[in-house]
């Protein structure tokens, strides 16, 4: 079935959902079958035909939903591109007060903060969540340094990369925040993990 619709629609994931709603059929089918075969024939149906038929059925809704689960999901993945989640990025040295840091980027409305060493080279992403949990009155005291997350392998990510190729790349290394960067090199913002779950979410 799934490999008549994708033929006939190009379409893989409409085929794995139309495949998913046919297993869907053939659960109902096999959970009804006792009952019809004892109304057809007249012969009553022992009890262990209807258990035997409920696993069956049971076992085919599942394989089923999942992957109707899947096609779905699969088929909304286009619409995640790291480059329309990208927050907007303020750039400051490593050793800026975090009230400071905080107060500009309000100021510039920037939904994120990287941090830069004594080159201009960033280092570190200021963690969204590390900053909501130091009181404001230790914020001027503390450098921006101290809540930020040092720019690792695999948390520079391509601001190009979009779809099943965007996830993959954010399972290989899960974090909260992912610095995007073009292909040039150049800063382009942050990607926050809750942002995408989010967008992915609403696209169902």
């Amino acid at each position: 079935l799934r490999a008549g619709v994708w033929k006939a629609t190009g379409d893989p994931h409409r085929a794995t959902i139309v495949a998913g709603w046919g297993g869907r059929v053939a659960a109902a089918a096999a959970l009804a079958y006792p009952l019809g075969r004892q109304l057809v024939t007249g012969v009553p149906t022992p009890v262990t035909d209807y258990i035997l038929a409920f696993v069956i059925a049971t076992f085919l809704w599942g394989g089923a939903s999942a992957s109707i689960l899947s096609g779905k999901v699969r088929r909304r993945l286009p619409v995640l591109t790291a480059r329309s989640l990208a927050r907007r990025t303020l750039s400051v040295p490593h050793d800026l007060p975090l009230a400071e840091a905080v107060r500009r980027a309000q100021e510039q409305e920037a939904g994120s903060i990287v941090v830069l060493d004594l080159s201009n080279a960033p280092t570190g992403i200021v963690s969204e969540a590390a900053v909501l949990a130091t009181p404001e009155e230790r914020r001027p005291w503390l450098p921006v340094s101290a809540v930020s997350r040092t720019v690792e392998q695999g948390l520079s990510l391509a601001v190009d990369l979009s779809g099943e190729q965007l996830i993959r790349a954010m399972q290989r290394t899960p974090a909260s925040e992912y610095l995007l960067v073009e292909s040039d090199g150049r800063l382009f913002g942050v990607l926050v993990t809750d942002d995408v779950d989010r967008a992915f979410a609403g696209s169902l």
